[in-house]
């Protein structure tokens, strides 16, 4: 993958599909600026909440949780937060199982 030039912008919305929302990942998201949200829910007849958390970082929809049984979780990012989504990309690789980033050799500005 080459690297993103300073200032690039992207006019496609990017998505990130990982294997599953960590600790550490929550804690970078805050970090660079994005919000962590929480949410409590309930499955099935059990009493006791699951802790869902979610992550959105700009003007990007929140994550999504995949209902697909593999338990993957999708990380959306707007086409101006690029080199954002790039830089997630880098740091935690070993967790990325897909996304669309599309390589270019020379890059409108």
């Amino acid at each position: 993958m080459i690297s993103l030039p300073p200032g690039a912008k992207l006019h496609y919305s990017i998505w990130i599909d990982i294997d599953q929302l960590t600790d550490e990942m929550c804690e970078w998201f805050e970090m660079i600026g994005g919000t962590v949200i929480t949410k409590e829910t309930y499955y099935g007849r059990s009493l006791n909440p699951k802790i869902i958390k979610d992550v959105q970082y700009g003007q990007a929809k929140s994550s999504y949780h995949r209902q697909d049984g593999t338990g993957h979780v999708k990380i959306n990012f707007n086409g101006n937060d690029a080199n954002a989504a790039y830089m997630f990309i880098l740091k935690f690789n070993e967790n990325v199982v897909a996304h669309n980033m599309k390589e270019y050799e020379t890059y409108v500005y």
